[in-house]
């Protein structure tokens, strides 16, 4: 394909410029770029009052959090200029070790945007619950490193052994030596700052304030402005950039986790591209922090500007950059007006299937018994957030409650721990769920234990996903085959399947500040305070222990 793209305005992220250009495309690749090019037998695309720029990429994501599969995850991304993602399998990893990077990295191959993946560090996350996939050590990372698509080491969550040069986690980033290796703070005590940045790690996405990002910046550390679905950072780092005036070689954009539906409605990195044009920064700056760098970061030569020789992604987009009108990947125009130029409907469903990961015994009505010594205590959901308290009760004032169950859903232990919890309201029914950070055990809440067994035993009949069970039936599920987490059909249909469960659970009374599943999703991940039931228990994250 010869495509001409004229009368446009070319954003260089490398000289930070903006500048009356032409593009030609042939082959996939930029052929030429200048005033008044001519190209034979081209297509030639009216690029007038646009800017063009390089194809935007998210510097760090799990796109297991969208719940489709790599394939639907680029068809989503692609038509708002996002052609290529660094993800961090994390998720997989925790269920299925090696076998399901194996697979995870093939899926890769599908997606139309182009995937690459930092292998994960943190497998296990913590040792206070069960994973599926115990350890995932430096020695199982080996076979991975000759992939073209494995570029540095994940997140290092586990901050504490990297401070302290515990012997697995340096084995890991020694693994990486010369390759960037992904930072993860959030949590961690100032004091631990410089030696976690002297055992390796390059940069961090978890800054939530100008603060942070001054102190880690100061130490040398790249800065990933991430604006995701939950974590919605970026507006004030990027004040916090222009007040300073900061290196922007030193920045990239990222998601880290963003869904389908906020997808849809806003954008991907495109969000983050208009919302620094808004703020003052020029389209020469903000192709760096776009494009040029994360390609510059993992080594993507050849990528991330618009220059002669390099690869052909290329988005051209409205000068304040909210309304992307032409995305090129690999020299083919692939989305006009965020619309893909393709047939999607059912890609994601030839003929693949995904062994089942859900493995748990059938549960009755009794295994829902809250235990004596866990009845004057709840976990209380905050609304509109991830944090948890500590609630405790008397004799009385006990409306409200509904009982909170974890069961270790990797065949491993049989594990089963139960508690009340305090502000998710169902009424008449019960939510259960197998995508729960970062072991993904399967995690219930329900009014009734009639309801939470049949919601549990569906679930692992359909192999992970979303059940809601309701007056001794199903009310609404979403089969997510691939390791319990996602679904394995297109972007636009899952989603809307993820807004019909998510209405059928509001209509028995879930609590309308409470998101009805990523709630549960988080009930269990113990690196966020405050009480949180694990399958070995219910733990309180301030006072380091079980109860």
């Amino acid at each position: 394909m010869r495509y001409l793209l004229k009368g446009g305005f070319v954003a260089d992220g490398e000289d930070m410029t903006l500048r009356r250009a032409d593009v030609a495309v042939a082959d996939g690749v930029i052929v030429a770029v200048g005033e008044d090019v001519t190209l034979a037998d081209a297509e030639t695309v009216d690029c007038t009052g646009l800017v063009v720029t390089a194809g935007y990429v998210d510097a760090h994501v799990h796109i297991e959090s969208s719940m489709v599969l790599p394939e639907a995850f680029g068809d989503a991304v692609l038509p708002f200029g996002t052609t290529a993602v660094i993800a961090d399998p994390h998720e997989v990893v925790n269920v299925t070790g090696s076998r399901g990077l194996r697979i995870f990295l093939k899926e890769c191959a599908r997606s139309r945007a182009d995937v690459f993946v930092c292998l994960p560090s943190g497998v296990p996350a913590t040792p206070l619950d069960t994973n599926g996939a115990g350890k995932f050590l430096a020695a199982d990372m080996k076979e991975f490193l000759a992939d073209p698509r494995v570029v540095g080491l994940g997140e290092v969550m586990r901050f504490v052994d990297a401070a302290e040069g515990e012997p697995e986690m340096a084995d890991k980033i020694a693994l990486f030596k010369g390759r960037t290796v992904d930072g993860h703070t959030s949590g961690m005590p100032e004091s631990m700052l410089d030696a976690y940045v002297a055992a390796g790690v390059k940069n961090d996405h978890e800054c939530a304030s100008k603060e942070a990002m001054f102190a880690r910046y100061d130490r040398g550390m790249d800065i990933y402005i991430r604006e995701g679905s939950a974590a919605r950072n970026a507006s004030e780092l990027l004040d916090g950039v222009r007040e300073r005036g900061l290196d922007l070689g030193r920045f990239a954009f990222c998601t880290d986790d963003k869904h389908l539906a906020t997808i849809a409605r806003e954008g991907h990195i495109s969000y983050i591209v208009s919302l620094a044009l808004k703020k003052g920064f020029g389209w020469g700056e903000v192709a760096r922090m776009a494009s040029y760098n994360p390609c510059r970061y993992y080594g993507l030569t050849g990528r991330g500007n618009v220059r002669e020789g390099y690869a052909a992604d290329l988005v051209a987009t409205s000068a304040d950059g909210e309304c992307v009108r032409f995305v090129f990947k690999d020299g083919v125009l692939a989305a006009k007006d965020q619309k893909l130029l393709f047939n999607t409907a059912k890609r994601s469903d030839e003929a693949r299937e995904f062994e089942n990961s859900v493995h748990y015994r059938d549960f009755s009505a009794a295994d829902f018994s809250v235990p004596e010594r866990l009845r004057n205590v709840a976990i209380g959901l905050v609304e509109g957030q991830l944090l948890t308290e500590r609630v405790k009760l008397g004799g009385v004032g006990r409306e409200g409650l509904d009982i909170l169950a974890t069961a270790e859903r990797h065949g491993r232990n049989g594990n089963l721990a139960v508690c009340l919890v305090k502000g998710y309201g169902i009424k008449g029914g019960a939510v259960a769920t197998s995508i729960s950070h970062d072991s993904h055990n399967a995690v219930c809440a329900g009014d009734n234990g009639e309801d939470m067994a049949l919601a549990l035993n569906r679930l692992k009949e359909i192999a992970g996903g979303y059940v809601i069970a309701s007056g001794g039936g199903i009310a609404a599920e979403l089969p997510m085959p691939a390791f319990g987490l996602m679904a394995t059909g297109g972007a636009h249909e899952v989603a809307e399947e993820i807004e019909k469960t998510e209405r059928v659970a509001h209509s028995l009374g879930v609590n309308p500040g409470v998101d009805a599943f990523t709630t549960l999703s988080f009930v269990a991940l113990p690196v966020i305070p405050r009480m949180r039931l694990l399958d070995t228990g219910l733990y309180d994250t301030e006072e380091g222990k079980f109860l």
